[in-house]
């Protein structure tokens, strides 16, 4: 199966597997939230440490998952940077939500 290496299907399969990767980024980001460490507050001055740790450990592992992704499909390069990158639009969702839980001053009870 390493020799067996098609564009659209090499590139389906990076980005399916790097939205694993990402997911496992968000009870992270819960767990993170909610510890407030001290080294992660601060980070920010407006409580948004969490996100911005989250966020930095996300990039660690997802450019280590694009090295292993490289050397998988060595004769499919472009097509596993492909599905990598279009991975980083949900990823960018993911910490813009994060952002929005932590910061935003949405949801007001009682008003």
């Amino acid at each position: 199966m390493h020799g067996d290496e098609q564009g659209l299907r090499v590139t389906a399969s990076v980005f399916g597997r790097t939205m694993w990767v990402i997911a496992g980024a968000v009870p992270f980001f819960y767990l993170a939230a909610a510890a407030e460490v001290e080294w992660m507050e601060n980070l920010a001055d407006n409580g948004t440490g969490s996100v911005y740790a989250t966020a930095g450990l996300w990039a660690i592992f997802l450019v280590l998952f694009l090295g292993a992704m490289m050397w998988r499909f060595p004769k499919a390069r472009p097509a596993a940077l492909a599905g990598w990158a279009l991975s980083l639009l949900p990823a960018a969702g993911l910490a813009v939500w994060g952002y929005s839980l932590v910061y935003c001053d949405c949801i007001t009870v009682g008003s």
